[in-house]
């Protein structure tokens, strides 16, 4: 069975954390949808060539992100978005946001600068 979307592991970072963000990341991009019936870790960790055990990790994270649900004896499906739960969002991204306007800083980059990159890499997430 072929992934419903594109993930290439490559050397450096946890392959667990690469499998989390690959799942974001096309839940961003309306690759995956709420209800979609996701691979089985087996049926996942055969297509990707990865352990089990490593895919089992990435499971269990999306489960804790409330990306994926279990449902008993039918296996894993992508959440439903649960309106009015943007507050919480905005909360979570706080760390991300400081570190991405200290690293522009240190670049000498102004605001306006981060809000067109970051406008433009929203319009690329999109397109791809």
């Amino acid at each position: 069975m072929a992934l419903p979307f594109p993930i290439a592991i490559r050397p450096g970072d946890p392959v667990y954390e690469q499998i989390v963000y690959a799942v974001k990341k096309a839940v961003a991009q309306g690759l995956l949808r709420p209800g979609y019936r996701f691979p089985s870790v087996r049926g996942f960790s055969q297509d990707l060539g990865v352990n089990p055990n490593t895919v089992q990790k990435a499971f269990a994270a999306l489960v804790d992100l409330g990306i994926l649900e279990v449902h008993a004896g039918q296996g894993c499906f992508i959440a439903a978005h649960e309106p009015g739960a943007k507050g919480d969002g905005v909360k979570r991204l706080e760390p991300l946001l400081e570190t991405l306007v200290v690293e522009a800083a240190g670049l000498g980059l102004g605001e306006a600068d981060v809000r067109k990159a970051l406008a433009a890499a929203w319009q690329r997430l999109k397109k791809e």
